[in-house]
């Protein structure tokens, strides 16, 4: 399989896989994608509660982000899935809608009070987790939503004046879950093309024994064709040397065209060779009898 190892695009002699991997990928993955999100709307919602607990000074404002923005704006993305030019942008589609859900934390973060808002990065933790996890998404763009979300992060901590110790705890944490995750879906995308990569070469063995039995399957037939044609005889026949009778196998003497007719197709016509002519008739009166027999004729 030859593909290139950063992008996993197929290359070389493998490259006109790629098309049909793309359309492929977008089968498998598209109700994973409407499931996926329908799934990450409801734990995105549920911890409303937790906002109602940890920082209820600011519930309504975090609410307003939570239910007006990000819930609508992933409802949305589900029902864009069943566009039908849906395919040409459903990977920047899951990349956008991953992002707003993790800006969405980001900002609760900035207007949250200190230090109940220093928990909430493990929220962005969880979107990465429900990103490389559970959504279908091929390496390339994870790696790029990754980046941005990683960056925005970096930008949130220094934005809200978090102290160096919750900074470099809050990194550890998230920088290790954005490596394993791009490990989780760099391998799941390998394997997705290894699958896809197999498949076509079994369906063109399967194509290719397809005409080798299709092949065989005439030459048999022809061959059952020209057997119910020819019958052949073999084995030790009796032959009697005076009559030349042949012996059957009840022990009766028979003629040998009549023993030939019934053991083969063969059908026999009765004539004269030149020197039983001779023997019986004689030369020249066979002859004169032709000649008088044409003249008779015309």
């Amino acid at each position: 399989m030859k593909i290139n190892p950063v992008t996993q695009r197929f290359t070389g002699s493998d490259s006109h896989l790629e098309s049909g991997f793309q359309q492929h990928f977008f089968k498998l993955s598209l109700p994973v994608f409407r499931w996926g999100f329908l799934l990450g709307i409801f734990f995105y919602s549920i911890f409303g509660i937790l906002d109602a607990v940890v920082m209820p000074t600011v519930r309504y404002e975090l609410w307003k982000i939570r239910y007006g923005l990000v819930v609508p704006v992933l409802a949305s993305g589900i029902a864009f899935s069943f566009y039908p030019g849906f395919q040409r942008y459903w990977q920047a589609a899951i990349s956008f809608l991953v992002s707003v859900a993790a800006f969405g934390i980001m900002y609760m973060i900035l207007i949250g009070p200190y230090p109940y808002n220093t928990v909430y990065y493990v929220g962005v933790i969880l979107v990465l987790i429900f990103y490389y996890a559970l959504i279908r998404t091929r390496f390339v763009w994870s790696l790029f939503t990754g980046l941005v979300i990683l960056f925005a992060f970096e930008l949130t901590l220094l934005l809200a004046h978090m102290p160096l110790r919750i900074i470099l705890s809050s990194n550890f944490f998230f920088v290790s879950s954005f490596l394993i995750g791009l490990i989780a879906c760099y391998s799941s995308e390998y394997f997705a093309r290894e699958n896809y990569y197999l498949m076509v070469q079994i369906d063109d063995e399967k194509k290719r024994y397809a005409v080798v039995n299709e092949s065989l399957h005439q030459k048999i037939k022809d061959l059952e064709e020209a057997r119910t044609q020819i019958s052949v005889l073999s084995g030790l026949l009796p032959i009697c040397a005076g009559c030349k009778k042949i012996r059957d196998d009840k022990g009766y003497w028979i003629q040998i065209e009549n023993y030939i007719a019934e053991h083969s197709d063969a059908v026999f016509s009765h004539a004269m060779c030149p020197e039983c002519m001779e023997r019986f008739y004689g030369h020249e009166e066979w002859f004169n009898a032709r000649d008088k027999h044409k003249q008779d004729n015309t």
